[in-house]
Parts: structure tokens; sequence; C-alpha cells
């Protein structure tokens, strides 16, 4: 099968792209041909393919007004990105096209291009753009559902992106264009990672019929290593974005109530400073800045529990399956699709959701408890092996290819 793979940026940079190379790399595995379209940047990884990705698009501000307005025009369509992808399948025809990340720099000009010529499409659902013109269904503290339910126009009412109007009133604009032009209607399948993430697409119209659930997974090589035997140190891990919707201030609120604990931090994000202004202040908080995946790997095959406080509805993150391939226990919040993943008191500890106090409760119940630490480690890792490996998600992939590629 020639299956092409979409996404904007073609190197590791966050969850999306991480899903996608891992997808790119399980198909290659299993005999199929890979064709690859994306946006050509410097740190883009080789592909015998990127002769026809689109032009470079940083959206970095800068330049005079001709150069902004065109900007703003190409992140909502882009023409180019269509005449380049147009271009790749003049040359290589492929049996179904897999999107991913594909908004602003290749925007859905690409899904357009691909309906022209009755190529199947699947879009994985990565983020909650399908339904919310700020890409998170959050604003204002709070999950939010005005667009939805309303018109887009919201978006600009209430600063959604950036905290500006006029990044707000572009994006509002896109996801005005894909209604009007139904775009979304064009998709034969959409991946579900989470099955929150698949009442995220019914709330945006799209027939149950057309959803598929399939989780992220993580590869044979990540799931062979077995975990560190013995009792983990009360420590604490969280590794991501540091910013509100993650819940990084309800955490350093909760582990201030905890003791006998440690907490370590990596990331970066607009919360840094007052990442490194708590770990200033308290000892037992260390602040490790961006890390490297292996390091990332060495943090959590040490730690007693990773920590996922989010305030704001996460999909079906890696990190969970990475943190359970490890053995470690994880706490997290009751919100988006992670309580799906981590059943409370079987395979790690639910909170909810912005309450500092239960965060800190449970944060203190694994402090003191190893033993259970142990155990609900040891049952994540059970799942994650039986549910999240390659096999299985190959199957499922399998099986969302062959139904959209029989509706074209």
């Amino acid at each position: 099968m020639v299956v092409l793979q979409v996404n904007k940026f073609f190197h590791p940079r966050a969850g999306a792209e991480t899903a996608f190379l891992k997808t790119r790399t399980l198909l290659r595995e299993r005999g199929h041909d890979v064709v690859d379209y994306a946006m050509r940047h410097p740190a883009n990884l080789p592909s015998p393919y990127e002769g026809y990705f689109a032009p470079e698009r940083s959206y970095a501000g800068g330049g005079g007004l001709v150069r902004r307005m065109g900007d703003a025009a190409s992140s909502v369509y882009s023409w180019k990105a269509r005449r380049a992808l147009s271009a790749l399948l003049d040359a290589r025809r492929p049996d179904v096209a897999h999107l991913h990340n594909v908004y602003h720099q290749l925007t859905l000009s690409v899904v357009d291009e691909l309906a022209r010529r009755q190529i199947p499409i699947v879009l994985t659902l990565h983020d909650w753009k399908i339904a919310c013109p700020a890409y998170t269904l959050f604003t204002e503290g709070a999950p939010c559902r005005r667009c939805v339910h309303g018109s887009v126009a919201n978006a600009v009412a209430h600063r959604c992106v950036k905290s500006s109007r006029g990044a707000s009133g572009l994006a509002a604009t896109e996801a005005a264009i894909a209604r009007h032009r139904g775009t979304y209607g064009k998709v034969q399948r959409f991946i579900a990672p989470s099955r929150f993430a698949a009442g995220v697409a019914g709330l945006a119209g799209v027939e149950r019929r057309r959803v598929a659930y399939v989780p992220n997974f993580l590869a044979d090589a990540e799931l062979a290593a077995a975990p560190r035997d013995g009792a983990r140190e009360p420590t604490f891990l969280y590794a991501g974005r540091l910013d509100a919707t993650k819940g990084v201030r309800e955490l350093l609120g909760a582990f201030a109530r905890v003791e006998g604990a440690e907490l370590r931090i990596a990331g970066g994000g607009e919360l840094e400073g007052e990442v490194r202004a708590a770990a200033a202040r308290d000892r037992r908080i260390a602040y490790l800045g961006r890390i490297e995946p292996d390091r990332v790997r060495a943090e959590l095959a040490k730690a007693r529990a990773v920590v996922l406080p989010s305030i704001w509805e996460e999909n079906g993150p890696l990190a969970i399956l990475e943190a359970q391939a490890e053995g470690a226990a994880l706490i997290v919040a009751d919100r988006g699709g992670l309580p799906e993943f981590v059943r409370d008191e079987e395979s790690g500890l639910v909170a909810a959701a912005g309450d500092v106090g239960a965060l800190a409760a449970a944060m203190q119940r694994l402090a003191g408890d190893a033993e259970l630490a142990r155990r609900l480690g040891d049952r994540g890792r059970e799942e994650v092996c039986a549910e999240h490996n390659a096999d299985r998600h190959y199957e499922r992939l399998m099986a969302v290819y062959a139904t959209a590629m029989a509706e074209v």
C-alpha cells in the first residue's frame, strides 16, 4: 500500500510530530511505501520527497504590511502548499492520505487538493481544532464550548489565541471558511486517540461512523526493557509544557503541602520563571529545564509517580504511555481523555482538575506508600503492553485505512 503521511513539521517537536513519525516508521517497517509531505525547514529529517515540500513559513511576525498581510492570508488557506502537494501527487499517487497536524503552515487547502483527486483521506484529531478555532476548547481559565454551540466570533471576543484579537480573528476566519466550504465533510475517516476526542468530533457535527478510536502506541523497543526493580524514592516528576493550562501552578501549590518527597520538573514555557522561583524557595524542587527524550526516560525510570494535573481537556498524551512503560505510577486530572488511560485506584490515582487539596492528598498518599505506587505502576505497565503496542495499533490503523478507501 502507498500511504501519504502529511504533517506540517517533519522533525521531532511536540506530541503530534512524535505520533506522526512513529506512524511513518511503523508503516515502513510493515512493508508499506510511505510518501512524505510537510513544510521545508532546516531541522527536517531526511526524506526522498523533500523536494516537493511546501515552502517554509514561520509566521513569527516582522516585515512590512504587505508581507504581514500575505502571511495572514496564507495561514488561513495556503495556495502554495496546495500547489506543492499537487506536484507531489502528479509524481506519486497514494492509495490513502493520512493527515496529522496541518494547520497554519499547510492549512486545510491540502484536504481540497486530495478530495479533488479522489484520494481517500484520514485525519488524526491530535487537538480540538475541528471544534475550536483556538485548538483548546478552553478559555478564561475554564473549558469552553462557545464556538461549538455558537459563532466562531466568540474566539475574537474572548481573545482565545495568544490573548490577541488579531490572532484570534485569523483563527476564527479559518474556522468559518472550513465550515462554509464543508472541508471536514471531505474527510472519509477521523482517528480519535481518545474516546473523549471522538466526542469532540461529534460536537463538531461529524457522524459517529466516520470516527475510529485508535489510541497512541509505543514501539516494540520502548516496551522491551523491564522497569527497574525495588522501591523507588518518593520523587514526583512533571515533564511537559510549563503553562497555565497544564496545571503547573496547581502542581506547585499542591507540592507545598506534601511532606517527605521531592518534585522534579522538566520542560519550558511561559511559567518557567515561576518554576525557577519555586525551586529557589524550596530545595525539594528541582527544575531540569528542557531535556532530551533519553533524559526523560531516565527520569521516568526512577520516579515513584508522574503527575499530569492539566486543567484543560487533554487528549490521549503519549506521556502517559511512556510513564507506564517505565513502571511509574500516575496521578492525573479527571478531565478530557486522561482518566481513560489511568483508572483510579487500579492503574493510578485521579484527582479533580484544579483542586489543589485533592492533588496534594494524592501525592502525599504515594509519597508515603511505596507499595501502592509499585502496584499501580505494575498494572499500568501491563495495560500499556497489552493495548498500546505496535501490533495492536497497526491492526486498528489498517482497518481505518480500509474503510476510508472503500468509500472513494
